[in-house]
């Protein structure tokens, strides 16, 4: 149960004072909160009986104990653009650390999912020393700047255990994702072990990538299908390993996994196999995100 200086007990009475009655509609009991910003559910707020003014929006915000307040819409389109609703406050730039980086954005314009920060933290903690890597799908750089970088940072600013790459070529065509990846490389001092490629990865990574990395990324749901065939092309003669993000049907994830190397081995020209496979967190009723690390090794007869 809320204790009586629970955010959720004061942001009840703030809000049963503020409508002059306890007999109120439904008022959340979830919410997203990072720096100075909460983000509110989709429907919160939004049935008929309320009619939201700036008095309601700033009892919520001292509730809650932030400045700026959004409410979540639809991820849409294939930019993966967000919609938050920004409801009170004139400024949407934020900056979230963690695993000690930096990530810069506008929340309204660009995705964060919280849900992997599992994953980051697993890249930033990995070595990836003298590595080569290609991301695919870069957004604002949720994967390629713990590429990057030497992993999570004590409470006093020790390093991790990770180790940066050499080089990460990020491929994105959302500028305001670009512009966003940009701020960040440049606050985390990595800019220039990064290459940002702009547009469609599917036009614009010319034949000079291919054969190049020792790793590819591919973290892009709901599938990153019609990534396969230029990963597998940028990989070296060689081989290495690929980071194939999807969705499966909890309770079938190794099928899925399985299912994703014979798949791709026929694509060819490498021998793919299950290095590891990641829960990272359920994306919606029974359906579960993973990421399978692919070793992919030259075929031998």
């Amino acid at each position: 149960m809320p204790t009586a200086s629970s955010p959720h007990v004061r942001l009840r009475a703030g809000i049963e004072k503020w409508a002059g009655t306890s007999s109120i509609g439904d008022i959340p009991t979830r919410w997203e909160k990072f720096s100075d910003v909460v983000l509110l559910p989709q429907n919160a707020f939004t049935n008929p009986e309320w009619n939201p003014d700036q008095e309601l929006w700033g009892i919520v915000a001292e509730a809650l104990d932030v400045t700026r307040i959004g409410r979540i819409g639809e991820v849409s389109g294939p930019m993966r653009e967000s919609s938050v609703e920004l409801l009170l406050g004139d400024d949407d730039w934020v900056v979230r650390r963690e695993h000690g980086i930096d990530f810069g954005y506008h929340f309204t314009r660009c995705m964060w999912s919280s849900g992997n920060v599992t994953e980051r933290g697993r890249i930033a903690n990995t070595n990836h020393e003298g590595e080569h890597i290609l991301d695919l799908y870069a957004g604002i750089g949720y994967y390629t700047l713990p590429f990057l970088t030497g992993g999570a940072r004590g409470a006093n600013g020790q390093a991790g255990l990770g180790c940066g790459a050499e080089h990460v070529v990020a491929c994105e065509w959302n500028p305001e994702a670009i512009a966003a990846l940009r701020w960040s490389l440049e606050k985390n001092g990595v800019y220039n072990r990064c290459t940002i490629v702009e547009g469609d990865n599917r036009n614009s990574l010319n034949e000079t990538y291919f054969g190049t990395f020792d790793r590819v990324n591919l973290g892009l749901l709901p599938s990153s299908e019609e990534g396969y065939n230029i990963a597998l092309q940028a990989l070296k003669s060689e081989g290495g390993m690929l980071h194939v993000h999807g969705l499966a049907k909890g309770g079938n994830e190794q099928r899925w996994a399985e299912k994703l190397v014979e798949s791709l081995s026929k694509i060819g020209p490498f021998h793919c196999t299950i290095k590891h496979l990641e829960l990272v967190k359920w994306y919606a009723p029974h359906q579960r995100h993973i990421v399978v690390d692919v070793q992919a090794l030259p075929v031998t007869n």
